[in-house]
């Protein structure tokens, strides 16, 4: 019994051991990336978000799993910023199997520009239609999946990719444009996720990531 009882002692010591380490190794990419916000975003994250989130992203102090009504953005204090018709807010009708390109922003935080599509057959509110395309730059303060961020500086294009997600496509090579594909449940289309590397002094940052809820060449963004 005592030596069982060593036994299960040494496991839980070396599993807190190897979480304490991680955690730490996360900590110091925060630190030397100049974001000192993630740290306490990042321990603030669900369990779940660091194993299977390809479709899962962190800002303004919440968690979105893409695609989404954009009613959810709106329940969590975001803003309409349109520059095309002043009249458009959460109550919105849009018009039926349409797509409107809205820019979102929290407070004086973060922005993001995202795409509503209306899929029915008649009219319906900004909120209940879904996001199918929700774009952030590199200096949002956005925790991507496996905690990645934005602005982190890596030795090599394959660091950074691996950051992200093991399973990288190349989409335009000229454009250093890579990512991965995912499916979404309760959704008929296959998702993706596009990230836009750009060369940095001795490494490679993250300029943009955008996630598409349909064919990215539908909607003409790459």
């Amino acid at each position: 019994m005592n030596i069982l009882k060593k036994t299960v002692s040494v496991l839980l010591g070396a599993c807190m051991l190897f979480a304490m380490t991680s955690c730490s190794k996360i900590e110091q990419n925060y630190k030397k990336a100049g974001a000192e916000w993630a740290i306490e975003a990042y321990k603030e994250l669900p369990a779940e978000f660091n194993e299977d989130t390809c479709n899962q992203f962190w800002v303004g102090g919440d968690v979105y799993e893409f695609p989404m009504k954009a009613e959810e953005f709106f329940d969590n204090g975001w803003e309409i910023i349109d520059v095309y018709q002043e009249e458009v807010n959460a109550d919105y009708l849009l018009d039926p199997e349409s797509v409107y390109e809205l820019g979102l922003k929290k407070n004086l935080g973060p922005t993001a520009l995202t795409m509503i599509f209306n899929s029915s057959d008649e009219p319906k509110a900004v909120s209940e239609c879904m996001v199918i395309y929700v774009a952030f730059m590199w200096n949002d303060e956005v925790l991507l999946p496996g905690g990645a961020l934005l602005s982190t500086k890596y030795k090599t294009l394959d660091e950074a990719m691996a950051a992200f997600n093991d399973d990288m496509t190349e989409f335009d090579s000229e454009k250093h444009i890579y990512g991965y594909e995912f499916e979404a449940e309760d959704w008929e289309f296959t998702c993706s996720v596009r990230l836009s590397f750009e060369e940095a002094p001795n490494g490679v940052k993250v300029r943009a990531v955008k996630f598409y809820a349909v064919d990215a060449e539908l909607l003409d963004k790459k």
